[in-house]
């Protein structure tokens, strides 16, 4: 076959269809392929996220199992459920840093990395102290994670109502995350052991870093530098202050373990704040603080997240432990609070870009306060339809705290600010969620222990039988050895000795989410602009 001539050709161009839309139609499906490959990385982005948030409700599903299996005190119980968090927040801001460093991409794929090796170390964990060093791991991962899938996300979408949507969205992925954990944990636990849940983990952490490559594009921050002595600081004081929870709410707060753990956050968080004043390149720049609506929205993001993970970890537990609801069911019972956060999370933005934040944060707390307090008058027997209206009243009030809290602690300062505003406000939410964990924990557990002898001996159990009971409690023995009739009173006693726990536990958050009202509505400007300081 020979070639055509360059006539023929010219002839059949004009003999044939039209080709001048050609370059228009093939710049469409460029456009539409490059939409396409945006929307699907940011999908991958997200995924991480949402990993990093099941880990959280999913560990808070298998408490009860795994202190079971593992014979676990209520003193390690808490580590195994705070960890995470605590170093989480003790590494999110210097993690951002180095994404920014070393390529957004690389280490947002370590993250997953990190996060599906700790998943494995607790899914072949044979004691609480291999558990909570997994939990560790995973904790590093998160933190690496969490900042670089959003600023990878914000890189995504230069056309702004894009990015708002995207990051709208990607925050509400979040609370997707918590809900699938619990229900994701009762599914498996029907068949399996409390080790097959965190297998959940290392399956997203693989399908993450298969699709990463392919459909995430690197990104860095040029001119950005490490801060190591804010970074051990940081780690110090988080990690002493949460040591002082723990070790006082099982041993007493005058114990010199607890003060002595009090006294060294102290140190450290005023040393923290002279270095961060005085070096050139701060883990956290304090004079945003001078911003008065910055200031109070990294507050108010603190309480929020707090009461978030304090409410799910209480309500978790009391499904469990006070109404003796399968895991599975306890994860289906939680979904009305993880729904309504979703929900509202998606179009917070928007209501904020309507009715401005002062209000909308103002009405966020106020519903979030409501629900909380109101939990403190639920009994064994209170009305699943109840609960679910006050989860969902809480969980929609949250919706409006945490989204618009970040947005507006953001657009308050400077645009050239506005990476470091990003960091410190998801400092402040994973220092909040740290003690939702650490804080709740150690009064549903001392709660229990202080409560229980007096619960027991209501009910007419032998002192010498009251003993056994409480620390076989504590160690999270199982009761199935006890005989029938003394093992039904013993359930009975833990409920009620755990519902007034529950009611502290729940009373705290709602009574920090009041005073958080207040601030939000005295405090925050209500149609901010960026600042200068």
């Amino acid at each position: 076959m020979t070639p055509p001539t360059a006539a023929g050709a010219h002839a059949g161009a004009h003999a044939g269809a039209p080709v001048a839309p050609a370059p228009a139609q093939s710049n469409q499906d460029r456009a539409a392929r490059q939409s396409r490959r945006q929307w699907i990385g940011f999908v991958v982005a997200s995924l991480g996220q949402m990993a990093m948030f099941v880990n959280i409700t999913q560990t808070t599903a298998v408490l009860a199992p795994l202190q079971q299996d593992l014979h676990v005190s209520g003193s390690a119980l808490v580590w195994i459920a705070g960890i995470y968090s605590m170093m989480v927040a003790s590494f999110v801001l210097s993690a951002g840093t180095v994404g920014d460093i070393l390529g957004r991409r690389r280490v947002f794929a370590l993250g997953m990395v990190l996060l599906g090796a700790g998943s494995l170390v607790v899914f072949l964990a044979s004691g609480a102290g291999t558990v909570i060093v997994g939990q560790a791991l995973m904790g590093i991962g998160g933190a690496a994670i969490l900042p670089n899938s959003l600023s990878l996300v914000t890189q995504m979408f230069p056309d702004p109502h894009e990015r708002t949507r995207a990051v709208g969205i990607w925050v509400a992925v979040s609370g997707i995350g918590l809900a699938f954990g619990p229900v994701a944990a009762g599914l498996i636990l029907e068949r399996f052991s409390w080790n097959a849940v965190f297998l959940v983990n290392v399956v997203l952490a693989v399908v993450v870093l298969l699709l990463t490559p392919r459909f995430v594009t690197e990104s860095r921050h040029p001119g950005r530098h490490l801060d190591p002595p804010g970074l051990v600081l940081a780690v110090i004081a988080i990690g002493a202050l949460n040591y002082g929870l723990v070790e006082g709410g099982h041993s007493g707060y005058g114990t010199w373990q607890a003060a002595g753990a009090f006294v060294l956050a102290a140190v450290a968080l005023a040393a923290f704040i002279v270095h961060e004043s005085r070096t050139r390149t701060p883990m956290l720049n304090l004079r945003l603080f001078r911003n008065r609506t910055f200031a109070t929205a990294n507050v108010v993001a603190m309480i929020g997240q707090y009461s978030f993970v304090a409410v799910a970890f209480a309500q978790v537990l009391y499904f469990e432990r006070v109404r003796h609801e399968s895991i599975l069911r306890a994860g289906l019972l939680l979904l009305p609070v993880m729904i309504a956060y979703v929900l509202v999370s998606y179009v917070a933005a928007a209501i904020a870009r309507r009715v401005g934040f002062k209000t909308t944060l103002g009405a966020g707390t106020v519903l979030a306060a409501v629900g909380a307090l109101a939990m403190t008058a639920q009994t064994p027997t209170t009305s699943v339809v109840v609960i679910a209206v006050l989860m969902g009243l809480f969980g929609a009030g949250a919706g409006l705290i945490l989204p618009p809290g970040t947005a507006v602690a953001v657009i308050s300062v400077p645009h050239t600010d506005g990476g470091m505003a990003s960091g410190t406000v998801n400092l402040f939410r994973q220092v909040g969620g740290t003690l939702g964990a650490t804080v709740t924990g150690t009064v549903l557990t001392s709660g229990l222990a202080s409560r229980l002898p007096d619960a027991l001996a209501e009910r007419g159990t032998p002192p010498a039988v009251t003993g056994q009971v409480v620390q076989a409690v504590g160690s999270g023995a199982s009761g199935a050895g006890l005989p029938a009739g003394l093992r039904a009173t013993v359930d009975a006693a833990v409920g009620d000795a755990f519902s007034g726990a529950l009611h502290l536990a729940v009373l705290i958050p709602g009574v920090a989410i009041a005073a958080a009202a207040v601030a939000a509505v005295t405090l925050i400007r209500n149609r901010p602009t960026p600042q200068q300081h």
